[in-house]
């Protein structure tokens, strides 16, 4: 999965969407604490999820009751890091963004909706010159929202957490995910199934040290863009639309229940980001509201 400073870069980027089984108020509390650095963290952020059964096609008509909720995502902060950890990071600026965020579940799946207001930017033959999303689940808490760490110590881990991980290798329009191949991988649209405990320890499910005889990728998901008939560079909104089981039987997944509580963040990487499109270190992500609460119902 490469060396030390990209599997350390990937992890700050990929501070994603987490959803654990815990207590919490479904109301907006403002009381999270400001970083190391002193800058002010964003108010802590809590939603109830819709009862709805979404179809997973890239068309949100079927979402138009459900409310989003706005999600403020910026860069990692680097004055927040040690100096060793910092020194090991290098990405462009990407201004914040504010993206919206609809989570829906039936009796058997959960469904989420991430809309990104960004320009058409695509490239079917470098999904660095695309965007990219990945979701994270906490399997063991405390697990930490940077790859099983906290943002204090990214070396030691405080469990595991669960990953989706998409990038751009099919089309618009194109559902990806493992469509119940053993193991994590997706190996024609990229949507992956993984686990991490430490930013230096991420792997498809099923691979890595650890046994896992039933890890299984059931993620399924279609992305789009509002203005794509418009061409590049058109201003609209990208749209990722995701599901899954509530419940997988794969250790190295988060399991769901009806009633059940979540935590969340979510990750975006920007293709403008430099010339090689967005690199590992740079993604926008939103830690620093804290964790999203999700009552599932």
């Amino acid at each position: 999965m490469g060396t030390r400073r990209s599997r350390l870069a990937t992890a700050l980027a990929v501070t994603s969407l987490i959803f654990a089984s815990a207590a919490g108020a479904a109301a907006q509390d403002p009381s999270t604490a400001p970083p190391a650095s002193g800058q002010p963290a964003g108010a802590a952020i809590a939603i109830t999820a819709a009862a709805a059964t979404i179809t997973v096609d890239g068309d949100v008509s079927d979402w138009s009751a459900v409310e989003g909720t706005p999600v403020n995502l910026e860069q990692i902060r680097l004055a927040n890091l040690t100096p060793e950890q910092a020194a090991e990071i290098e990405f462009d600026a990407v201004a914040p963004i504010d993206v919206s965020l609809k989570i829906a579940s039936d009796t058997e799946n959960l469904y989420v909706l991430v809309e990104v207001p960004a320009a058409f930017v695509y490239n079917a033959e470098d999904h660095n010159l695309s965007p990219s999303l990945a979701v994270e689940f906490l399997i063991d808490d405390p697990a930490g929202p940077h790859m099983g760490t906290d943002e204090a110590d990214l070396y030691a881990s405080l469990g595991m957490v669960d990953i989706w991980h998409w990038e751009l290798d099919c089309a618009a329009g194109v559902a990806s995910g493992g469509k119940g191949i053993p193991g994590g991988d997706d190996p024609e649209c990229n949507l992956d199934d993984e686990y991490a405990t430490t930013p230096e320890k991420r792997e498809d499910d099923g691979g890595g040290d650890a046994v896992n005889a039933v890890a299984e990728n059931s993620l399924t998901g279609v992305w789009g863009h509002t203005a794509s008939a418009s061409g590049p560079g058109a201003e609209g909104t990208w749209i990722f639309e995701m599901s899954r089981p509530l419940q997988t039987g794969d250790p190295q997944d988060a399991q769901f229940a009806s009633a059940g509580v979540a935590r969340v963040a979510l990750a975006y990487m920007d293709p403008t980001e430099g010339a090689g499109g967005w690199s590992d270190a740079g993604h926008l992500q939103s830690t620093y509201n804290g964790w999203i609460e999700v009552t599932l119902p």
